[in-house]
């Protein structure tokens, strides 16, 4: 039996299911286009059934940020796992070993010290751990920053037991901070160039490099179309947000993501509604980039959410446009973060629901 919207209580996450179905199409279909791998990052939906979905419509495996996202994936029978951030410490080692005797993984480097580390442990263990060299295409945060220490790295894999040396990749999350579209695009360009450069630089030194990983959603479509990338490693698109609206990544159209809230006060010209910030989130953007001038866009009065507090969103200046118990929908500034806080999500076709979606990978570290 059928449930109406109306009939959810507030604040609710909802996704609708024809916008999420176009969402992963579109961008399975620019992966193919280019002839490249999508290898779709989870932490955005930290859902196991949208991996399956997105490993059905063709992506390659999944990217995830922690150890346990992944293991909350390979329970659900993904069986390729990249983890695109650096696993450090005996505890994590443990854990990584184990997943590694199941599954396919990868996980990023970018020091000697840390490669020697896991050479060290996976030896003792038996066990062959693929390694991907991050490389600082501009964020500043992990990653190399130079051919020189690159190759460096690669040999010292190379030379050590129990890694393996897959390739090189990055994440250009400064494009979260550019001005207007055409310096994404400048972005993701020049994501794309420095890496294939820098995979001709390795080979050239007798370095194999079988994979040039990139990924952020708003450069995507410009990284992609460079010849010699070989991975394309997305994870906002599936659902897109206001972020991706103001870089002009996505109209507001293309936003699956929604949090449902019921309208609790209106004093003048400022209406107060159930969803605050442990529903929408404080993120005015990305990587510390401030970029929007709210915390979130209610979709039926065409305004921000002004301000928050822990479960109220305000909008001030434009009360007398919202009713005493009315539901409106927000689009988040940023989906990641929201989907984090809600235990599941609602899919939604128009105004009834099709299912239950459980944020199984939510909090895993």
């Amino acid at each position: 039996m059928s449930t109406s919207v109306d009939d959810l209580d507030t604040p609710s996450l909802l996704i609708e299911q024809s916008v999420l179905a176009d969402n992963i199409a579109r961008m399975q279909a620019l992966a193919d286009q280019h002839g490249i791998s999508l290898r779709p990052h989870i932490k955005t939906h930290k859902m196991a059934v949208l991996a399956q979905t997105q490993i059905a419509a063709g992506a390659v495996g999944v990217a995830v940020a922690t150890l346990g996202e992944a293991e909350v994936m390979v329970s659900a029978g993904i069986r390729n796992i990249q983890i695109a951030s650096q696993v450090v410490g005996e505890r994590k080692y443990e854990r990584l070993a184990q997943l590694r005797r199941q599954v396919t993984v990868q996980c990023a480097v970018d020091s000697i010290e840390h490669v020697r580390q896991l050479s060290t442990f996976f030896a003792s263990k038996g066990l062959t751990l693929e390694l991907l060299i991050e490389i600082d295409t501009g964020l500043r945060r992990c990653g190399v920053s130079s051919a020189d220490e690159a190759l460096a790295l690669a040999r010292e894999i190379e030379r050590l037991p129990s890694v393996q040396f897959r390739g090189i990749m990055t994440h250009a999350g400064h494009a979260y901070g550019a001005a207007d579209a055409g310096d994404v695009e400048r972005i993701g360009r020049a994501e794309g160039e420095q890496m294939v450069a820098l995979a001709g630089q390795l080979r050239e030194a007798g370095v194999g490099v079988d994979v040039v990983s990139v990924g952020s959603t708003p450069t995507a479509r410009y990284a992609a179309s460079v010849n010699g990338v070989t991975e394309l490693r997305v994870g906002n698109y599936v659902f897109n947000d206001m972020m991706q609206v103001r870089l002009g990544t996505a109209t507001r159209e293309q936003c699956a993501l929604r949090v449902l809230t019921t309208v609790m006060s209106v004093r003048g010209e400022r209406a107060v509604v159930d969803a605050g910030a442990k529903a929408l989130a404080l993120d005015r953007g990305a990587h510390g980039k401030e970029g929007l001038s709210g915390y979130g866009y209610v979709v039926e009065r065409d305004v921000s959410v002004s301000r928050l507090s822990e479960e109220h969103g305000i909008v001030d200046g434009a009360g007398g446009r919202f009713a005493l118990g009315e539901r409106v929908t927000i689009v988040p500034n940023h989906a990641c973060a929201v989907v984090n806080l809600f235990d599941f999500a609602y899919l939604v076709a128009g105004g009834t629901v099709v299912d239950t979606l459980p944020v199984t990978a939510r909090g895993r570290v």
